[in-house]
């Protein structure tokens, strides 16, 4: 029988050593604009990483500087003594049809465009590709709209095939924002944009929706996207 998964917390420990290496650790949680931001993904990668073909199997939200929420099918183990890590606690709800649930979900909500026939598909920031029917003049005015609309609808999307159901006036879309995310070696950095959304979903098929929940949604899960933080209505 599988072992259940885990949700836990760890925050990077508070003594003068770590905290003198928190910009290089965390870099800068700015705008976006200027210099790569470093939003921790190493730093989790740590807790996990026991060799080097491991993949990633967990996902993770930063709550606030510092401390992360993780869910894993593996405990974390901090074998370099950077933080306090709470004891896991297994995550196994017991669902059924019709519950009611809150959640908290940071996104990275993506929509595929090929542009041109003889290429690939890509992702594009839902926002900025809806944006993009409007002139740059008239997007400030749009932009708060569009977030809605398109954070909305894709949100909607992922829940047809997750197991569950929402509703335009029970959930919050919020919090839009571009990150530069820097990368190892030469590579340049990468942008990615994210989205929080909160509020009230019905599970219809609570063991789509559990795995869901455990693939996590929406792209760029490596960087800190994708983990739903559910609990009872």
């Amino acid at each position: 029988m599988m072992e259940s998964p885990y949700l836990s917390r760890v925050r990077l420990r508070h003594d003068a050593s770590v905290r003198a290496l928190l910009p290089l650790l965390l870099g800068d949680h700015g705008s976006g604009e200027g210099r790569p931001q470093h939003p921790g993904h190493h730093l989790v990668w740590s807790l996990f990483a026991d060799g080097p073909e491991r993949r990633r199997d967990f996902l993770w939200r930063e709550m606030e500087r510092g401390t992360f929420l993780i869910l894993s099918v593996r405990q974390p183990r901090d074998r370099h003594a950077l933080f306090e890590v709470a004891e896991p606690k297994p995550f196994a709800p017991v669902l059924a049809a019709g519950d009611r649930l809150r959640f908290s979900l940071r996104a990275n909500p993506v929509v595929r465009r090929r542009v041109a026939p003889h290429l690939r598909s890509t992702k594009h920031d839902v926002v900025i590709d809806a944006l993009r029917v409007h002139s740059v003049g008239e997007r400030a005015e749009h932009r708060l709209a569009v977030i809605r609309e398109q954070g909305f609808a894709w949100l909607e999307r992922q829940s047809r095939s997750a197991g569950f159901e929402v509703s335009v006036d029970d959930v919050g879309i919020d919090g839009y924002q571009q990150h530069r995310v820097s990368r190892r070696g030469s590579a340049p950095p990468m942008s990615v944009s994210t989205l929080d959304f909160d509020g009230m979903l019905v599970v219809r098929e609570p063991a789509a929706f559990l795995s869901a929940v455990m693939r996590g949604f929406g792209a760029s899960k490596a960087y800190g996207c994708g983990l739903m933080l559910i609990r009872r209505a």
